[in-house]
């Protein structure tokens, strides 16, 4: 080929390459999905990859409209055109839209929404998540080729709630077809999966979508361990949007006037809560005074800057607004070992002997804190330093995963340090309530069962926010748990990104736009 006509070759690749680029957005990740089912075992990329873009659920939960902070999420019709709550909040009744189809072209029915519901309900399947919030689901019956009729055990607004969550599969394509492995993937969102190899995973519009048309054509999800390979990438105008930067670069590299230049900050808060679980069956953390005592002893100021980066906010419990609990709280607790040594002295646990150690009627302060066998945890030690200068013998138990996990669940343990993935406005009975499932140090409180019976009742998420200040507050007199803080990454997105609106722990991908080169 001619020298002039190899450059016109390099010349209309070029062309067209800007073209796509103009209609496609692109997306880092730092972890390639094993798979993109949603109801199997998802991981945070599938879930980021197919929710609300491939798959769609019957009701859908939205933003507030000025963001999270100044109130809460509402729900708005999906694949359900509308519902009724009957039968003293016993009985959801739904119609479902007429006009959606599967990317395959099969029509949405029923059918479908019931095979959905109930495979998220099933214990054969891997969707722990969604399977509490379904908890009080006795029933999902048909009601016609459009209408379904769910029964409940007990009046629960988060059922509802629920349902803005559990994705819509099709019973032909997935029954099953339901394993944790790469497999089909249709849904009926306003985007399909065009293609997915060599860590690229390619969303087209959906040409078919029974509603609005996405404003944007593609987008395109490009794995790339190397997070300095990425940021690079992104100075270049390949990357879009960087979702979390790792600590190694922030905030230098955020800061960089290459990046300001051309783009914006995203914070994503999601609403994960890492707290300290205490074991409440005996001696010492039956008392609530020793409780607040550990909540005093916690430097988060400390541990978020020196264990993490920065990239974290402290929390004052599991409720703040576009948290687990969606809704005003407490703020974080101050780092304060005075108050917590008086605490501990009226508890009765005083140090008599000088010695350091706080006993009581001849009992030593000793507690069992739990972890994992391998690894090293530094924000853990520094909770261990700081029980050890206030008087606690801490014994350190190290075991597997599994292990650990049995101890939990049997409260064979004093102290442990977790962490909870919830979605924002979750039922925090599983956490909190008496008998909760996730409720390992077996707290119990009956003002703090009786609220979390009202959240229950409330039918939507602004009416569970306006109790959310009564039982945080309550929270804050009990200590159930020491709340520590909740991630906050820092991220990147292109000025060029229009739309951006962060819930959940993600963005609106329906929502964006890209600007036009000449703005």
């Amino acid at each position: 080929m001619p020298e002039p006509a190899l450059v016109a070759a390099a010349e209309a690749e070029e062309l067209a390459a800007r073209k796509r680029r103009a209609t496609s957005l692109r997306i880092h990740m730092d972890a390639e999905p094993a798979h993109l089912n949603p109801l199997a075992g998802p991981s945070v990329w599938t879930a980021r990859v197919t929710a609300d873009t491939v798959f769609e659920t019957l009701v859908r939960y939205v933003p507030p409209p000025d963001g999270a902070g100044t109130g809460a999420g509402s729900f708005r019709p999906g694949l359900a055109a509308s519902w009724k709550v009957t039968q003293g909040g016993k009985l959801i009744r739904l119609e479902l839209r007429d006009d959606v189809t599967f990317h395959d072209g099969s029509r949405f029915s029923s059918v479908d929404a019931q095979f959905s519901i109930d495979m998220a309900r099933s214990p054969r399947v891997d969707a722990d998540h969604l399977r509490r919030q379904l908890a009080d689901v006795t029933a999902v019956e048909l009601a016609g080729p459009r209408g379904l009729r769910i029964w409940l055990s007990r009046p629960n607004g988060y059922v509802l709630r629920a349902l803005a969550e559990v994705p819509m599969l099709s019973d032909s394509v997935y029954r099953g077809k339901l394993s944790p492995q790469r497999g089909p993937v249709v849904g009926t969102g306003p985007f399909r999966l065009a293609s997915w190899k060599g860590g690229r995973i390619l969303l087209e519009r959906n040409d078919a979508y029974w509603g609005d048309a996405p404003p944007i054509e593609t987008i395109e999800l490009v794995h790339d361990g190397d997070a300095a390979h990425a940021l690079t990438a992104a100075k270049r105008g390949e990357i879009d949007i960087i979702p979390e930067l790792i600590r190694e670069h922030y905030p230098d590299q955020a800061e960089a006037a290459a990046i300001e230049a051309s783009f914006a900050p995203l914070r994503l808060r999601p609403p994960v809560l890492r707290y300290i679980a205490l074991g409440q069956r005996g001696p010492p953390f039956d008392d609530a005074r020793v409780r607040e005592a550990v909540a005093r002893l916690v430097d988060r100021e400390e541990i978020i800057e020196r264990e993490h980066g920065g990239l974290a906010h402290a929390v004052g419990g599991p409720i703040w607004p576009g948290g687990p609990g969606d809704g005003r709280g407490p703020g974080p607790l101050a780092y304060d070992p005075s108050a917590a040594a008086k605490l501990l002295d009226a508890a009765g646990w005083v140090d008599r002997a000088g010695s350091g150690k706080r006993e009581k009627g001849g009992q030593r302060l000793q507690v069992a804190l739990l972890a994992l066998s391998r690894g090293h945890s530094a924000e853990r030690e520094r909770i261990v330093k700081a029980l050890r200068a206030a008087g606690f013998f801490v014994e350190v138990r190290r075991g597997s995963a599994g292990v650990l996990l049995n101890r939990l669940e049997h409260a064979e343990f004093d102290v442990a340090l977790l962490e909870w993935h919830a979605a924002v406005d979750t039922d925090l009975s599983p956490l909190l309530e008496t008998g909760g499932k996730l409720n390992y140090g077996k707290f119990s409180d009956q003002r703090v069962d009786d609220l979390l019976d009202r959240l229950r009742a409330a039918a939507t998420p602004a009416a569970r926010a306006k109790l959310m200040p009564q039982l945080a507050d309550l929270l804050a007199q009990t200590w159930p748990i020491v709340p520590v803080s909740a991630p906050d990454p820092y991220g990147l997105v292109h000025r060029r990104v229009r739309g951006v609106r962060v819930w959940n722990g993600w963005i609106v991908l329906r929502e964006l736009s890209l600007a036009h080169e000449e703005e």
